[in-house]
């Protein structure tokens, strides 16, 4: 609503400030409170910008600005009963007033009508001489309503218009994906380019959908001509690197990884990316030294931790996976992806006990996965835990009632209690379906074999 004034009125904001610390009430013209309560908008000063209106009002109690900025706070405030009555006060003053439509849809979106918004919006095109304001919120709205295809519309006349707000041009790219429509993307954003050539995100968002059209020749140009423009752009040299990495080219990639991290701060998933490259051209001493400062950068991700005790796990040094499975958890036991490790790793080292908690930790973390309830059964098994795992097993077939091997499973459970009757209503379920047992089953208990 306002211009920035922040050179010429920041001594009325110093002014303000000194009056509310003493009894007396200034005097301010109509654009010092105007810009002294959108100062304090601004920062979400709300209480002060109040004051600033309660002021304005008073000294000035005929300005339309300053009844808009009343209205603009109530509706921050949720008031929005009382923000549309001042609101149809300025209409009758100014009837083409472009800011109260604008606050008129706000309070209309609030309300989630968004269709009447988008109608109020359409008639504040027809007073507005700069438009891309209006365009942006039109495009919101239906961005907000999942019509992607009129979003798009609207984000385009923006973009068109404002090359340079990243914003919009990142709303129209997710519209642009939602709607599959990457080669169109493709036209939308080369026009863009024919404007302002030299625009390194628009050459970077391109580069990313000719990813999605598989592209690659096309890409690796795009992105190559973002670096042309800004020869500082990190995200440009980090989806190149991405790019090097997929076409094997190890090398190149891990030289563009690590000048991106000269540019800003270090990054968990770019060490980790490094780490992966040198995994495939076999620098072991390096893979694990990427690893390490990944997880040291961030902790918290999770990515990094499973790589890390993978390559121990690939080397068959299950102590070793263990003892970073074992600190992974420490950071985040509610990590279910944690558990699936710590369970395989004490199964290989044939720690039965602490293989169980593993399992028991996925499924009571909602992971319904056959494979750990199979996998809890096996460490019941192996601990001779027989009515336990028929119980477990139970539970599972529940979830899946067409799995001969749990029916295989809970049979050799009962054959070990004695339970002969119970066995054979379970390997009867084997039977029926047989040609879907895991033929690993027969392998680990072959005398089950002879009875089916």
């Amino acid at each position: 609503m306002l211009e920035d004034y922040s050179q010429g009125f920041s001594s009325s904001i110093r002014k303000f400030e000194e009056m509310l610390k003493t009894n007396y009430t200034y005097f301010f013209d109509a654009q010092e409170i105007e810009y002294v309560a959108q100062h304090y908008i601004d920062f979400g000063k709300i209480n002060l910008a109040k004051k600033a209106v309660k002021i304005g009002n008073k000294q000035h109690p005929a300005n339309i600005n300053i009844l808009l900025l009343k209205s603009e706070i109530l509706i921050l405030e949720d008031k929005l009963e009382t923000a549309n009555e001042i609101l149809a006060f300025i209409h009758e003053i100014e009837p083409n007033n472009l800011d109260a439509y604008i606050q008129k849809a706000t309070i209309l979106s609030k309300l989630k009508k968004h269709k009447k918004s988008i109608e109020t919006l359409n008639e504040c095109l027809i007073y507005s001489e700069y438009k891309f304001e209006v365009w942006h919120l039109i495009a919101l709205e239906f961005l907000t309503i999942g019509n992607f295809q009129k979003a798009m519309i609207y984000f385009r006349l923006c973009i068109e218009n404002e090359p340079n707000d990243h914003q919009v041009l990142y709303n129209l790219i997710y519209c642009i994906d939602n709607l599959k429509l990457f080669k169109e993307g493709v036209k939308i954003l080369r026009g863009i380019l024919e404007k302002d050539p030299y625009n390194e995100l628009v050459w970077l968002e391109l580069g990313k959908l000719y990813l999605k059209l598989k592209n690659l020749s096309q890409a690796l140009k795009s992105f190559d001509y973002a670096i042309l423009c800004d020869d500082q752009f990190s995200a440009a040299y980090v989806e190149k690197a991405k790019l090097l990495q997929k076409n094997n080219n190890y090398l190149e990639a891990i030289e563009n990884y690590q000048f991106s991290l000269t540019l800003e701060s270090p990054s968990a998933f770019v060490y980790l990316r490094i780490a992966e490259c040198f995994k495939m051209i076999s620098k072991e001493k390096l893979e694990m030294k990427y690893y390490k400062l990944s997880i040291k950068e961030d902790p918290n991700y999770e990515e990094s931790w499973l790589a890390l005790i993978e390559y121990y796990l690939n080397k068959n040094n299950f102590k070793g996976a263990l003892i970073y499975c074992n600190k992974a958890l420490k950071i985040n036991e509610y990590y279910p992806e944690y558990w699936k490790m710590y369970a395989k790793i004490n199964k290989c080292l044939n720690r039965f006990v602490a293989a169980e908690e593993g399992f028991k930790n996925i499924i009571g973390l909602g992971i319904d996965e056959l494979r750990s309830w199979s996998g809890w059964i096996d460490t019941l098994i192996s601990q001779n835990k027989w009515e336990k795992g028929y119980l477990i097993g139970k539970k599972a077939k529940k979830l899946y009632p067409n799995v001969p091997d749990l029916d295989f499973k809970i049979a050799l459970c009962y054959l070990n209690l004695g339970k002969k009757n119970e066995m054979e209503f379970y390997l009867d379920n084997v039977r029926k379906n047989i040609n879907l047992l895991s033929p690993k089953l027969l392998e680990f208990y072959p005398h089950l074999e002879v009875l089916i």
